[in-house]
């Protein structure tokens, strides 16, 4: 069952998408929100896979709250469902799934749900790699994180991804281990410039050499398959093509 908030100032149009959302199996309604502030409680404290916000919301827009949202979850969906036809540009740049002119489509709504419910289970079926590559060091390098008063010294070439999460940084490692820490993901970029990691979206740096596939996503986004991990990543349009420039062999 996929969890989905509806954030709108519009009490009919909740209404509308609710209706709507009502007729699709395995979908159900978990939140409203009436402005994008507490869209992004509401997100952080109900988990939500989906989300579909207006734009032209009080307090905090849908854009500006989508940008906080991703710090939360960069998996999540957004779709915005508005009336401005002029956002299109900024909705995509922050990762939207869709983009949904009023009035809807209600067949364009189910269609959409039901591209997400494909990408979904294709997200959950990803499995494990026997085998994954290794960085190319002479030796073994330490990437050294602090979390509160602990210090972590990592393995680099452990490293599978990293991203965020409930506005932490999640670095995942071989052997399903996890290390947390407060450090933003554009200082780990950095320091890991010199190795082979690629920052392919917003919220997501991954170990190129455990990359293995990569699957349409999304509007010009998508799902990266990554070796001895079930966790998957996401990678823009144009970062797929940097990332194939930068790492792959050309076909003859």
């Amino acid at each position: 069952m996929l969890k989905v908030i509806v954030a709108d100032d519009d009490t009919m149009m909740r209404t509308i998408v609710k209706r709507t959302l009502a007729e699709i199996p395995g979908i159900k309604v978990i939140g409203e929100a009436v402005n994008g502030r507490q869209l992004v409680s509401m997100v952080e404290e109900l988990e939500p896979e989906i989300v579909f916000l207006d734009i032209d919301m009080p307090e905090m827009n849908g854009i500006e709250a989508s940008k906080e949202i991703f710090d939360i979850n960069p998996k999540i969906f957004l779709i915005f469902a508005t009336g401005y036809s002029c956002y299109t540009h900024e909705a995509f740049e922050v990762y939207a799934f869709d983009y949904l002119l009023k009035p809807f489509n209600l067949t364009r709504v189910r269609q959409t749900v039901e591209r997400i419910k494909a990408s979904q289970k294709e997200r959950e079926q990803v499995g494990l790699s026997r085998s994954g590559g290794m960085l190319h060091c002479r030796k073994p390098l330490k990437l050294r994180v602090s979390s509160n008063e602990k210090t972590t010294f990592i393995d680099i070439q452990d490293i599978i991804l990293i991203t965020r999460y409930e506005r932490k940084t999640i670095i995942h490692l071989t052997g399903d281990n996890v290390v947390q820490t407060y450090e933003p993901l554009q200082q780990l970029e950095e320091r890991l410039r010199e190795f082979h990691f690629f920052r392919c979206h917003k919220g997501f740096i991954v170990n190129s050499d455990m990359v293995m596939e990569i699957l349409p996503w999304g509007n010009k986004t998508y799902l990266v398959k990554l070796a001895n991990t079930k966790e998957t990543a996401l990678m823009t349009l144009e970062h797929s093509k940097e990332f194939q420039r930068r790492y792959c062999l050309e076909n003859n």
